[in-house]
């Protein structure tokens, strides 16, 4: 069973009652066919289910299954009356829902139900058509980076007074890396009816590489595929099946304290987090955090501001480049004097040629038979200084290049 197979459902009739969880994949045209034809198998065969709507992922639609069953694998299915009997094998019976509905594949546990190994698609490996909205203390440079790692493109929205900074991707993604200056951060990705949200901290631990503490990715939207008569053993077992796929595992979450996720934050995710994916549950998280719900529109196809600034992917040392120049344009560690990237780019040029020439002339004067100190710091001082020399001269040079290249 997948995962989520691994859940009990407390308070069920049978012992142990698990969740089985399958994914369908039809082509895309053919999938509110396939949708009807899934609902319609586990109907006939009375299996105690909720089907979800479909998802459209680069030409497939996927189609997720929750069934059912008890320890041993079993399925439980609506007798007489609404009484539990039990049926077949899940993993017998998702190959025969595979084969009665003409599914492309069926996934059980990361595995094909017929094959019995990981599905192998190339459509399957890119990230379908969507939207992205990034919420935080984002900045030009660093969204720079992050697009040349994720070769993703960036839309950064003008600042609004005393709000985060917004940046919209058109496309789906899940996680990603943000340097700690951009923390906290949140993104909210949909496509179709999948819906994620990835959080970054502040003061997460820096083992995480800038990768978001915790990933949510919230059930499709799913509804039974028939329902058992009303206060019968099967309809108490389908309704722990609708609560299950609208509960959020606390005891999980806690787990992030170990991360250095504070209290009130892990109590905010749990909040937050409850439901199946929808831009009501991209509100409640933004609400709960502190930002405007009218934000989660971005998920959709609202038009973004004429001013939006775009950011494109360049190759990761550029996009590197970029953000420490403008670092250290803006840092308070020393002063602007002493910092040369903060200089002019024809000043920083002049200042390492001014280096070299210095350097240079200490090198041409100094008598090594008779040194004016010893040979070693002599050394020292001119690979140091040589060394500055070049770094000046070379950016400098680059920087004033490109300006003059500027419009």
């Amino acid at each position: 069973m997948a995962t989520s197979s691994n859940q009990s459902l407390q308070g069920g009739d049978q012992e142990h009652t698990l969740v089985a969880a399958l994914t369908l994949f039809f082509e895309e045209p053919q999938a509110q066919q396939a949708e009807a034809k899934v609902r319609e198998l586990l109907a006939a065969r009375e299996v105690i289910s909720l089907v979800s709507v479909p998802v459209p992922w680069n030409g497939l639609a996927m189609i997720e299954a929750s069934l059912a069953v008890n320890h041993e694998g079993l399925l439980l299915l609506a007798g007489p009356a609404g009484a539990i009997r039990l049926g077949q094998q899940v993993e017998d019976f998702a190959l025969a829902l595979k084969l009665g509905t003409g599914a492309l594949y069926v996934d059980q546990d990361d595995a094909e139900v017929q094959t019995g190994e990981p599905i192998e698609d190339p459509r399957l490996d890119a990230m379908p058509p969507g939207r992205t909205v990034a919420i935080g203390a984002l900045n030009e440079p660093d969204m720079g980076v992050w697009a040349a790692a994720s070769k993703t493109s960036w839309q950064l929205l003008p600042p609004e007074s005393a709000g985060a900074a917004v940046a919209v991707h058109e496309g789906f993604l899940v996680g990603g890396v943000l340097a700690a200056s951009q923390h906290p951060a949140i993104m909210l990705s949909r496509t179709g009816a999948r819906f994620t949200a990835s959080f970054w901290f502040d003061k997460q631990p820096a083992k995480l590489g800038g990768h978001p503490a915790w990933v949510h990715i919230w059930p499709v939207a799913a509804s039974p595929a028939f329902w058992p008569q009303a206060s019968t053993p099967a309809r108490r077992e389908l309704d722990l099946l609708l609560a299950n796929q609208d509960s959020v595992d606390g005891q999980e979450l806690d787990e992030l304290a170990g991360l250095l996720v504070g209290a009130e934050n892990i109590e905010r995710l749990k909040q937050a987090l409850v439901g199946t994916g929808s831009l009501q549950s991209a509100q409640r998280v933004l609400e709960t955090f502190g930002h405007p719900p009218v934000l989660a529109r971005y998920l959709e196809d609202a038009d973004l501001p004429e001013d939006a600034r775009r950011i494109e992917p360049v190759s990761m040392a550029r996009a590197v480049g970029r953000a420490l120049i403008a670092e250290s344009r803006t840092s308070g560690a020393r002063p602007r004097w002493y910092n040369s990237l903060s200089w002019k780019p024809a000043a920083q040029l002049a200042l390492g040629l001014i280096e070299a020439l210095v350097f240079s002339l200490v090198l041409a004067a100094t008598h090594w038979q008779q040194p004016w100190a010893p040979p070693w710091v002599i050394v020292l001082l001119l690979v140091l200084g040589f060394v500055d020399a070049t770094g000046n001269t070379v950016l400098g040079a680059v920087r004033w290049f490109r300006a003059r290249r500027r419009p």
